[in-house]
């Protein structure tokens, strides 16, 4: 078991040993990996705070049959999730060639945070930054559960498609939530990227935020449009070169 898999609490990896088991039965020998993202792939999982990001990809697609059985075994009300939910997504192994062929055949949350399970088959109902943005972070952290490394299957995510995701991320919270956690989070991380370059947890961009003094002191908005004008240099630096 990776190391950092031994950090999660009991119930966690049960039901990550459960998911795969299921997962396994359905897709036999199509499947080509499963592999555990965000939070609980970083070390910085809380019990009560963290869902589980869960992503799989298959060698041939899923037939509508196998989606909704994938979707039926893996919901709540069949198999309880006990992080605050399950972000769960499959990819077509054809479909993740380069970031721009990138999109979902599965796209699925499912929790008891929610008030209702969410269900896509197709990739144009959610913005493309959420999983770009996903990937590019998991490239350093993902852990795999069953198969192929992640780094043999997904596509890096290279530096001018990763601040356009960016932008168009922190954009989006800024239109939908502005005074929420989670734009202030997103500003916050994208922040700590530009000034080192690396991608780290939200609670690890957090805390780097509160030692540094020149941004620790802006209004939550403040701090989000002032990441937003660096994008747009960055961007625009790119574009040029």
């Amino acid at each position: 078991m990776h190391s950092r898999l031994v950090t999660l609490p009991t119930a966690e990896q049960v039901y990550l040993n459960h998911l795969c088991d299921m997962l396994k039965l359905v897709t036999n020998n199509n499947l080509v990996g499963i592999y555990l993202l965000g939070s609980a792939s970083q070390g910085s999982y809380v019990a009560g705070e963290s869902d589980l990001d869960v992503q799989m990809v298959v060698e041939q697609p899923l037939c509508d049959a196998q989606k909704q059985a994938i979707i039926e075994m893996l919901s709540h009300s069949h198999l309880p999730c006990p992080a605050t939910k399950l972000e769960f997504v499959v990819y077509h192994k054809a479909h993740l060639c380069n970031a721009q062929s990138l999109h979902y055949s599965i796209n699925f949350n499912t929790g008891r945070t929610l008030e209702q399970d969410y269900v896509s088959f197709d990739h144009s109902n959610d913005p493309r930054h959420w999983f770009l943005l996903d990937i590019a972070m998991a490239n350093d952290w993902a852990i795999s559960l069953s198969g192929e490394a992640f780094c043999h299957v997904f596509p890096n995510i290279e530096a001018p498609i990763l601040l356009q995701a960016m932008h168009e991320c922190l954009t989006w919270f800024y239109q939908h939530y502005p005074d929420s956690k989670d734009c202030y989070q997103c500003a916050s991380r994208i922040l700590s990227y530009l000034l080192r370059g690396v991608l780290v947890s939200k609670r690890q961009s957090l805390s780097e935020l509160r030692l540094t003094d020149q941004w620790q002191s802006l209004p939550a908005q403040e701090l989000v449009k002032s990441v937003l004008q660096d994008l747009e240099v960055k961007i625009s630096h790119h574009n040029l070169s």
